[in-house]
């Protein structure tokens, strides 16, 4: 037997994954963060648990950093990755110089630093394409700290344009994926920060496609 839908069953179809692949994302990369500070203070006796209220934030720098460094450097073991993706990423949610100092030295100690070198270099180049982005969108900020609190963002670019091609109402989109966003208890922005920035996100994607 042959079942035909309609297209917008289909819209929702695809908006319903979607949105469910979004929870999925959230959740996946605050525990990205989690475990490599986890690492870093049972392995290395640092703590840098004050990083875990950044949530999703740091994640969405850390989840895609990591997966660089451990195709690029298969050597290292999982703890050293920890060790320098965290180096790498702290100082963009960190102010504590004492803190970071002892955390580079740690990673000098262990004899990394040219491979933390080559991974700081990737991690700048990743905020500074991310800082072109969001000002390409229209989201302004005051701060390098403020920037990088919208970081979650970065894993799950490709699923909010997969939505803003399928959803017939911005409107009910926006507030669709803000409450999804939301109850992932991973935001560190508050729920109107978050749809206006999903409304310019939309919007772009939007254009580009007309």
């Amino acid at each position: 037997m042959n079942y035909v839908i309609t297209e917008s069953q289909m819209q929702l179809i695809i908006t319903e994954s979607t949105r469910e692949r979004l929870s999925e994302s959230m959740s996946k990369i605050s525990k990205v963060s989690k475990k490599i500070i986890d690492d870093v203070i049972s392995v290395w006796g640092l703590n840098f648990k004050f990083l875990l209220t950044w949530g999703a934030s740091i994640g969405g720098m850390m989840a895609p950093l990591k997966s660089w460094v451990e195709g690029e450097m298969p050597e290292l073991s999982e703890y050293q990755v920890s060790l320098l993706v965290l180096g790498a990423v702290a100082q963009y949610y960190y102010d504590n110089e004492r803190k970071l100092k002892t955390l580079y030295g740690k990673i000098v100690e262990e004899g990394l630093e040219e491979e933390f070198q080559v991974i700081q270099l990737k991690a700048d180049k990743l905020r500074r394409i991310f800082f072109d982005f969001l000002v390409s969108v229209g989201v302004t900020t005051t701060s390098l700290i403020n920037t990088m609190s919208y970081a979650f963002i970065i894993p799950i670019l490709e699923d909010l344009y997969n939505l803003s091609l399928a959803a017939d109402n911005t409107g009910a989109l926006i507030t669709l994926v803000g409450k999804r966003l939301l109850a992932s208890g991973a935001m560190v922005v508050t729920g109107a920060v978050l749809n206006t920035m999903i409304r310019k996100l939309i919007k772009r994607f939007q254009a580009k496609v007309k």
